[in-house]
């Protein structure tokens, strides 16, 4: 019985948004009513009113890490779109990556997961879905292309989930973060192949399945084996920068064969030419497509100065340290540790601010685009507030230990459920680092009682509830956000669902094989 009590709210989650499909704030609503109402009606998971108001203000106070992110790429994304720079940025990849099945690995096995890698917080997915729609993919291929690069999730935001996982555990992070490489490691590849059957169908598959799976591989590879060297916090950053730069190779291989014969042949390259047509062609493709205002390294600068700064700010030890010690709000008793300076947020918010000196005439724009910013803005954020209050309370109330303990009961057949668990946690709390926080210890008791390995139990927990993550209401409210697509989540939900459990079933495959 305490088991069907503890699994309300979720069912009511599930039937709002996959079966009703409801919008997103009325199924967050309907959640959290749930979540409150089984602590009223049923004494064995009771809440006192303090109690109740402390987990309802847990659930708020998360939500600002998310919201301190979510607004400022939402303007820094209206600024760029004000000047058509979203056009440019995209006839840019377009130019450097001109095949467009490879542009979709590019951006789905490269760029999101480094952005992912290096801001976590769903960041990955508000940079590249725009992306995407200015390569001229519709607002649901957009989308569900934008959920597919969040496959690094394990290592996002410099793999503070891992990180914090195995500080729990008492796990070398270099240990748990490859392993929970081996455990996915077929999960890139699966969903480069997804991406491009999204993107272009069979023929796109079939035209470029040797480019997804080598990419794939590269990133499971490349995380693999930096997360031994240098560690687990780069492991993401440096593999996925791998996967950019073979990609980029592999799409421009004729160019670089030609200026390898050239220089073997010791033939100058007309370079008045080469840049005469360059600017011919750039002359052209303003010309066509009416764009005037502003050039595309003006569109680049932003994303330079972001992804530069974030690393500056991670990569610098005694300036990191800095950052999360000073202008910290911080209150204990409701969990809330929100360092202002080192928080993504800032950095995005710092890289808007220059946008507008940089594109220069968005300044008379500026109040239209900051309110264009926070209409889109306040949806989401209603829904992701009330989400995660919802799971507050159910970690408050003993609703997901209860879950938790009766899968604990099951002894050596626990690897059977040790990833749909994890998976559980990592979609009510749309976090890896939250549900690593949540059933870590859970996992480390049953690897006591019952013998089974540690590392390889956490390895399922750390990689389950990272990809489950990608469906959460959390995070599909973040992409619903990105493509200004009211209910996108509920689309996301019924289309993604299937691969995600097809991505735990994996990582549970590969759990048994690993253990017996």
């Amino acid at each position: 019985m305490e088991i069907i009590i503890a699994t309300m709210p979720l069912w009511v989650a599930i039937v709002m948004l996959v079966v009703l499909q409801r919008p997103s704030q009325q199924a967050g609503l309907a959640t959290l009513i749930a979540a409150i109402g089984s602590t009223l009606l049923f004494p064995v998971f009771r809440l006192f009113p303090g109690q109740l108001l402390l987990a309802l203000v847990k659930g708020l106070a998360t939500s600002l890490s998310v919201f301190y992110v979510l607004f400022p790429s939402l303007l820094l994304y209206y600024l760029l779109k004000s000047v058509d720079g979203m056009s440019l940025l995209g006839r840019g990849i377009a130019r450097l990556v001109p095949e467009r099945d490879l542009q979709v690995l590019l951006l789905v096995i490269g760029f999101a997961p480094f952005a992912e890698s290096v801001s976590g917080f769903g960041v990955g997915t508000i940079l590249v879905i725009p992306l995407f729609i200015a390569l001229g993919y519709s607002s649901a291929q957009s989308a569900i292309l934008g959920i597919l690069g969040q496959m690094a999730v394990p290592w996002g935001g410099l793999a503070i989930g891992t990180v914090l996982g195995a500080e729990i555990t008492n796990l070398d992070p270099s240990i748990l973060g490859s392993t929970t490489a081996l455990l996915t490691a077929p999960l890139p590849v699966v969903y480069g192949l997804v991406a491009l059957a999204v993107s272009g169908g069979k023929k796109s598959v079939q035209r470029r399945w040797p480019e997804a799976i080598a990419a794939g591989v590269l990133l499971t590879i490349g995380v693999w084996g930096f997360s031994w060297i240098p560690g687990v916090e780069l492991a993401g950053v440096l593999g996925s920068t791998v996967v950019m730069s073979f990609l980029v190779v592999w799409a421009n291989r004729k160019v670089f064969h030609k200026l390898f014969h050239k220089a073997k042949q010791k033939r100058p390259v007309n370079i008045v030419n080469t840049a005469h047509n360059s600017s011919k062609k750039t002359a052209n493709d303003s010309a066509e497509y009416g764009i005037t205002k502003v050039s595309l390294w003006q569109v680049i600068a932003p994303y330079g100065i972001l992804t530069a700064i974030l690393l500056i700010s991670r990569l610098v030890i005694p300036l990191k340290i800095w950052l999360k010690s000073h202008f910290v709000i911080s209150i204990a008793a409701i969990n809330l540790n929100l360092p202002l300076l080192y928080n993504p947020g800032f950095y995005l918010l710092l890289t808007a601010l220059a946008t507008v000196t940089i594109l220069g005439t968005v300044v008379h724009k500026l109040r239209v685009i900051t309110r264009q910013a926070w209409q889109q803005f306040i949806p989401g954020a209603i829904a992701l507030a009330c989400f995660l209050a919802a799971s507050q309370v159910m970690q408050a109330s003993g609703m997901i230990a209860s879950l938790g303990m009766a899968a604990a009961t099951l002894g050596d057949k626990y690897i059977w459920v040790a990833p749909w668990l994890a998976a559980l946690g990592g979609w009510i709390t749309g976090s890896n680092t939250a549900s690593n926080a949540l059933l870590s210890q859970l996992q480390q008791e049953v690897s006591i009682q019952s013998g089974l390995p540690l590392q390889w139990l956490m390895g399922a927990q750390n990689g389950a509830s990272a990809h489950a993550t990608m469906i959460s209401p959390a995070r599909a409210i973040i992409a619903a956000t990105a493509v200004g697509w009211s209910g996108a989540e509920v689309f996301l939900l019924r289309q993604m669902g299937l691969v995600v459990l097809g991505a735990v079933a994996v990582i549970m495959s590969l759990l048994v094989l690993a253990v017996l």
